[in-house]
């Protein structure tokens, strides 16, 4: 079966991690810097924890404005850092948030924004930059846009993940990066005084995690894995009686957990230095199989794909379909597997909704929470053109 993903680590990264040095950590910091070409970058154990630990920051808590189609993760740290959040639709196109509702939600109360740079594309954060002025506080979601171009250049600070089908993969783990030495500073603070380091049995089954990845992720082994690593959600899910349509799910309890409370690992900042040495290359590849997928799915009917873009790090290629599972389903049984990576719309989470006036306003995030899919775009398909060639086969097979 072709995998939906599968990070690019060979022995650099086993050499890396066994290796690693005291200094990792802040030699990672600064490198993932100077590549992003921001002054200061500072590590956590997830982007979420990241992004609780800024906000937390801020210790005034009125209005932050979010994308109606984002990680659930986002909207989840707003409220848990005490803030309200608000939403805007997205566009179709690109499936950022729409730039231009953001002045009829904006107000006094509202002290910072939030734009994704959904998949990769570039929110246009100079246009928010000229509506909320120079108060107001811009967070920049790049979970999944390293190396975008202009991403930090008009906002305050940016925020990264290293997590799950991210560019960069060190079983977990996120950064927060900023030209603002004062922000810089609170951050650092932050990590000081209030996270933990992770303990010795944490610690050994992320180095087992991190020297395995080449083989967890081979060709023989990556969908068991990954069909685990799944399971082991829904089960979580189950066992605690969670349920997405309940209006009082107890989002920080699921999402802002344990990692909240520990610090990044020094073998993770190992696997990310040597991860970083392959990023440019990584995303060229990347957008080579874009180019491929635009060109021989351009005129297959009831099919929409997502702009060929080359200011663009395209961590998914999201194309959508009619019947998103049905089509998940042929994928599946022709081994290839598929992802619904944001299989919902932020505004009709019951959670949420308290929080939305009027939900007929989301239609767009409501499309794309339904009917979005990715196709597999990890950069070592390039390698094996057959595996390209037959995913395309079964796209066209389905729709035919």
């Amino acid at each position: 079966m072709i995998p939906r993903f599968k990070p690019n680590y060979n022995f650099e990264e086993i050499i890396s991690i066994i290796s690693n040095k005291d200094d990792a950590i802040k030699s990672f910091e600064e490198n993932f810097a100077n590549l992003i070409k921001m002054k200061y970058a500072v590590s956590f154990s997830s982007a979420r924890c990241g992004l609780y630990a800024l906000l937390d920051c801020l210790k005034i808590k009125d209005e932050v404005i979010s994308s109606g189609f984002t990680c659930i993760v986002v909207p989840a740290s707003i409220i848990a850092s005490g803030f309200k959040p608000v939403f805007t639709d997205i566009s179709l196109y690109d499936y950022n948030l729409k730039t231009d509702e953001i002045p009829s939600i904006f107000s006094r109360k509202t002290k910072a924004v939030i734009p994704t740079h959904m998949y990769g594309y570039l929110s246009d954060t100079k246009k928010i930059r000229e509506m909320v002025g120079d108060d107001v506080l811009i967070i920049e979601d790049a979970a999944q846009a390293i190396l975008t171009k202009d991403v930090g250049k008009f906002g305050d600070a940016v925020f990264y993940s290293f997590n799950f089908e991210k560019q960069i993969f060190t079983f977990g783990g996120g950064m927060i990066a900023t030209n603002n030495k004062e922000l810089y500073q609170k951050l650092v603070d932050y990590k000081t005084n209030f996270l933990n380091e992770k303990s010795s049995e944490k610690i050994f089954k992320k180095t087992i995690s991190l020297i395995f990845t080449r083989l967890i992720f081979s060709d023989l082994l990556a969908n068991f894995f990954i069909k685990m690593w799944d399971v082991n959600a829904l089960r979580s899910w189950k066992s605690n009686k969670w349920d997405f349509y309940d209006k009082n799910l107890p989002l920080k309890d699921i999402y802002l957990s344990d990692d909240l409370k520990t610090k990044y690992l020094k073998i993770q900042a190992a696997a990310g230095l040597s991860q970083l040495k392959k990023i440019k290359n990584d995303i060229k590849r990347r957008f080579e199989i874009a180019k491929i997928y635009d060109k021989e799915l351009k005129d297959v009917e009831k099919i929409v794909l997502p702009p060929l873009n080359n200011n663009c790090s395209y961590a998914h290629y999201t194309i959508r379909v009619e019947n998103r599972n049905d089509f998940y389903k042929f994928m599946k049984k022709n081994s290839i597997q598929v992802n619904r990576v944001f299989e919902y719309s932020i505004p009709h989470i019951p959670y949420f909704s308290s929080f939305i006036k009027n939900i007929d306003k989301f239609k767009n995030s409501y499309i794309a929470g339904n009917s979005t899919i990715n196709l597999p775009i990890y950069p070592q398909l390039m390698d094996n053109y057959k595996k390209i060639s037959k995913i395309i086969e079964k796209v066209k097979e389905y729709f035919e």
